[in-house]
């Protein structure tokens, strides 16, 4: 089970193309199970990644979409012990029952109020992505 603010590590996913990507963080932004373009969803979330080098952070952040994150602002697990990055213009709809996950760590308040208020910048932008490639159709009778 896995909840607001939760990071979590998925073992395998579909990214936006479709193509298999293997073990991956995200942070959950959404909880409640609901639809969207007729598929079942039971959370939301955001792909976090990783800096390679000083080089990569400093052109990562020059993007309004990718929100900072410091091991400080992380509650359990301590992810690689370096900075990293939250992409918030990229939403992830999952269905548990096609994903194996599992929570390794909560990342704090202020952290969770400020990539709410990103996302919600982007979509008044009109900056979001959907990604539905984890999902499948439901079967109406």
């Amino acid at each position: 089970m896995c909840k607001l603010g939760d990071i979590i590590i998925i073992k395998e996913f579909k990214d936006e193309f479709g193509e298999i990507v293997s073990k991956h963080s995200f942070v959950v932004i959404n909880d409640e199970e609901s639809y969207i373009e007729g598929f079942r969803y039971d959370f939301v979330s955001n792909m976090m990644c990783s800096f390679h080098s000083e080089e990569h952070k400093n052109k990562k952040l020059k993007y309004k979409e990718n929100l900072l994150i410091d091991t400080k602002q992380i509650r359990g697990q301590k992810i690689n012990n370096h900075q990293g990055y939250i992409k918030a213009n990229q939403l992830y709809y999952f269905d548990k029952s096609v994903i194996n996950y599992k929570v390794i760590a909560h990342i704090d308040s202020e952290l969770l109020d400020d990539l709410v208020q990103l996302i919600l910048v982007l979509y008044d932008n009109d900056k979001l992505r959907i990604v539905t490639t984890n999902l499948k159709e439901e079967v109406c009778n």
